[in-house]
């Protein structure tokens, strides 16, 4: 009988342990904030503790490092997760919500995960400032600056080190470096064309 009793509970416990919830996954990362990302081919989705698809696949999730030796993955910190689209063969970055929403506007050109309800996002703009009568043609700046917003996209810091960039560069598939990082709760570094820092508390 007791020998019975326990091949019986082994047979409970087997049954759970051993339940498929997902297949023909390739890549899985660990959970954080409840979700796992999980990609299918070019596409990436969230799965939630109990294996199942809490937002499903799609193919504008943006991947990043969390920590050395990690894989690549997308992630949700503070409730958001970057996206990304192409347009005229530039990348913008904005971000969603659990629920999958656009909450802060793919407008940008380098974005950051979000910590402690912040991130350092990089904006993008062009001002015609003359015309060349021979050519015929506009004289366009392009400029970028540095950023950070809260949880809804607000700023909150003026622009940080704005300068001219040529927007050929990001057109090859690489987003422009920071120059700003987060040091910690509302305090940020600048990194000057002069390669000094500056410090901010915002």
């Amino acid at each position: 009988m007791k020998k019975i009793f326990l091949l019986l509970l082994g047979f409970i416990i087997y049954i759970p342990v051993n339940s498929q919830l997902i297949t023909g996954l390739d890549e899985v990362s660990p959970f954080n904030e409840g979700l796992a990302a999980v990609k299918k081919g070019d596409q990436w989705a969230f799965m939630d503790k109990q294996g199942a698809i809490a937002l499903d696949f799609r193919d504008d999730l943006v991947a990043t490092s969390q920590k050395e030796g990690d894989i690549k993955a997308p992630v949700f910190k503070n409730g958001r997760a970057l996206i990304s689209r192409t347009e005229e063969n530039i990348t913008y970055f904005g971000y969603i919500d659990k629920s999958g929403k656009e909450v802060v506007k793919s407008i940008y050109v380098n974005a950051t995960p979000f910590k402690n309800g912040f991130a350092v996002v990089m904006g993008y703009s062009k001002e015609v400032v003359g015309r060349n009568k021979v050519l015929g043609k506009n004289v366009v700046s392009y400029e970028i600056e540095e950023f950070v917003i809260d949880l809804n996209g607000k700023a909150m810091t003026p622009m940080l080190h704005t300068r001219n960039y040529v927007p050929d560069k990001m057109k090859s598939g690489k987003s422009p470096d920071f120059t700003t990082i987060m040091l910690g709760a509302r305090m940020v570094a600048v990194k000057t064309s002069e390669q000094k820092w500056e410090v901010y508390k915002f």
